[in-house]
């Protein structure tokens, strides 16, 4: 295996890119180098064999960012997207603007290192975001002669998720790049369909998380406990939880219900104080938001608890951790066909597959069939079907070989 360095957001930094802290179990004797763009937050603890250069992160951000705008009007790429899209209206043009200085910015620090850097030219880069940094990589790449690869998720995929429907730079950089590695089926074709990527430079290589041997006992008759794990943050639609539980618990009387939610956000004040509001007077039901966990404590969670369902409402979404650590624990799941979750979900198999609106009335519908999710076959289906496609030993094995190659 060549030399790999892996430009990631933030990691082994701060909370995020979870499943990144997978994947490091499986670079055992591989020269690997972490780079992140920002070092911020606490750092995790990863493999002493593995190192970390923080040269992106210190040279980042140091020019004034109109310097490196100006910089860029001498670029091709700056006229080429004023070509290709639309900028009649002028506030779109400020997300062009923030993102080709970006460009500008990492193709200026990425050239100077790898002048004093002569082993990348026989190197991997690996990108665990397409984005500016990776469209600069792919501007230098024959002047270096690296090996490119890159993963795409959600946000750097989708271009519904921006503002304007707008991905800058995208349409312009589909090629000079060895693989573009998709998480889901689905985003191929997306890729193909709305940015002109060519079908052979796209390879689906899902990600994954281990397999703790964990199984989750269901409650009992008289009890149904619910479980919910995101950011308290608008797109996750935990208001609607809320709300379905309401109804929910005003409608199925002869059940103690029970709902506990992992994670912190901006909205957390404002979330309990709508639970207050809408479920302190209603006996048959408790509830708890519990802050964030690590992913240990997660599991930990899972091995002392009873879990009847794990609930996700949200508006969009790549392919979700917290997911695939409820399948792996045998959980059936309730969650909307957004992103990758009908993949995740199959109705009448291991859980309900919500339309992508997650309307209020199906997820309590779903809710109120609790004999369903404490079937043995189905929350044994949600354990299958995840070491079918989510497991990480076969994953992560796999992505390795092929990036070797």
């Amino acid at each position: 295996m060549k030399k790999i360095f892996l430009i990631t957001s933030s990691f082994p930094y701060g909370g995020g890119e979870q499943f990144l802290e997978t994947e490091m179990n499986y670079y055992k004797g591989i020269d690997l180098t972490i780079i992140p763009k920002v070092v911020d937050g606490e750092y995790r603890e990863i493999s002493k064999e593995i190192k970390v250069d923080k040269f992106l992160a210190e040279q980042s951000f140091k020019k004034n960012k109109y310097i490196y705008l100006l910089k860029s009007l001498r670029k091709k790429v700056f006229f080429q997207e004023l070509l290709l899209e639309n900028f009649f209206n002028v506030k779109k043009l400020k997300y062009f603007f923030a993102s080709i200085y970006l460009y500008q910015m990492y193709y200026e620090i990425f050239d100077k290192f790898f002048e004093k850097n002569q082993d990348v030219h026989d190197s991997i880069i690996y990108t665990y975001w397409n984005d500016e940094a990776t469209y600069a990589l792919q501007s230098l790449k024959s002047k270096y002669q690296y090996k490119l690869i890159s993963r795409i998720h959600g946000g750097d995929l989708y271009k519904e998720r921006q503002v304007f429907n707008y991905m800058p730079l995208k349409k312009q950089f589909t090629e000079n790049i060895n693989t573009l590695y998709t998480i889901t089926q689905s985003a191929n074709k997306y890729l193909e369909d709305n940015y002109g990527f060519n079908k052979k430079t796209l390879k689906l290589s899902k990600l994954g998380v281990k397999d703790r041997g964990i199984i989750v006992r269901k409650s009992q008759k008289s009890c149904f406990n619910i479980v919910s794990c995101s950011y308290l943050i608008e797109v996750k639609q935990v208001d609607k939880i809320i709300k379905s539980l309401k109804l929910l618990v005003t409608k199925v009387k002869d059940i103690n219900f029970s709902w506990v939610h992992i994670g912190d956000g901006i909205l957390y004040h404002d979330l309990v104080a709508l639970a207050k509001k809408e479920l302190d007077t209603c006996n048959n039901i408790k509830y708890i938001f519990v802050g964030n966990y690590t992913n240990e404590k997660v599991y930990e969670f899972y091995s002392n608890n009873e879990v009847d369902v794990f609930l996700n409402v949200s508006l969009s979404e790549g392919v979700p951790v917290s997911i695939m650590e409820a399948m792996s624990c045998h959980v059936p799941i309730i969650a909307p066909s957004v992103g990758g979750i009908s993949d995740m979900v199959k109705t009448n198999y291991n859980g309900t597959l919500l339309s992508d609106e997650s309307r209020i009335e199906e997820i309590v519908e779903a809710l109120s069939n609790s004999v369903y999710f404490k079937n043995k076959s189905i929350r044994e289906n949600s354990y299958q079907l995840f070491l079918e496609q989510y497991n990480a030993d076969k994953n992560y094995k796999i992505f390795l070989e092929d990036i070797g190659r």
